[in-house]
């Protein structure tokens, strides 16, 4: 196993897009073929793989925003086959030491699906290992009412989220807190480009993202499904399923919370 730089020239570039992030996220969560290559041209993403008998066996996906100085790990995604062989840890290897290198960014984040609010399916993961894979990386989680904007405008944004610290810059998140202004910054930017604007006057869950940033600083909590509150959706009742995702209903919460404390 090779793990990599892939450029946007690379024959195996595509071959992400198309055999893994295709595979693994729906179209709402996806940005289109065009964006990924041009956001790569550009220099704001790039892609770390891991080559396995000539063919993308996972990846990770970085977005760098220049003006918050945040990076995003906007993907990541493994063969299903090779899934549990170390791959994911490789690449978060890569996100903590090289990607850090090249940019120096202040916070590195990723966006995760809330397991209260996401189920597990057998293409698309379980969102419960998930966060305790990154729990293994010690991230954590920014204390928001977090949602993943649209892909584009007019597109629909995936509710239940967490965004997540994966990586801070020395001495930049200390004492249980992340600084709120780059947050600030880099979530503006990203409704901006996505969505096309953003009007707080008329986005109720905007509005509670952005107050919930209004402060100097944001409260990290760990990353543990029985510690995580849905700002907001306490009782998951105002939650909206979203495709493949619907609220647990009151039972499988309970058995999704047993299932993490027995490390399922």
């Amino acid at each position: 196993m090779e793990i990599l730089d892939i450029g946007p020239d690379s024959p195996q570039f595509m071959a992400v897009y198309d055999e893994l992030l295709r595979e693994a996220f729906l179209p709402d969560e996806l940005m289109s073929a065009e964006e990924f290559r041009e956001a790569a041209q550009h220099g704001t993403l790039w892609v770390t793989g891991a080559i396995h008998d000539g063919r993308p066996a996972g990846a990770a996906v970085a977005e760098w925003s220049q003006d918050s100085q945040v990076l995003l790990l906007s993907y990541i995604a493994v063969r299903p086959d090779l899934r549990g062989t170390g791959i994911g840890g490789q690449l978060m290897t890569a996100v903590h030491t090289t990607w850090q290198d090249r940019v120096h960014p202040l916070l590195t984040l990723a966006e995760l699906e809330h397991p209260h609010a996401h189920q597990r399916h057998t293409q698309y993961g379980d969102p419960i290992k998930r966060l305790r894979f990154y729990a293994r990386h010690n991230a954590l989680a920014l204390d928001l009412p977090y949602f993943q904007p649209a892909m584009k405008p007019g597109g629909r944004r995936v509710p239940g989220m967490i965004l997540a610290l994966l990586a801070a810059a020395p001495g930049f998140a200390s004492a249980g807190v992340a600084p709120a202004g780059p947050v600030r910054a880099f979530m503006t930017e990203y409704l901006t480009q996505t969505e096309g604007r953003i009007g707080l006057d008329t986005d109720p869950e905007g509005a509670a993202l952005f107050q919930a940033m209004s402060a100097a600083d944001i409260r990290l909590l760990p990353l543990d499904a029985r510690h995580l509150v849905l700002a907001g959706y306490q009782d998951g009742s105002r939650l909206k399923p979203h495709r493949r995702q619907a609220v647990l209903d009151e039972a499988s919460n309970a058995a999704a919370q047993q299932a993490w404390t027995n490390g399922i």
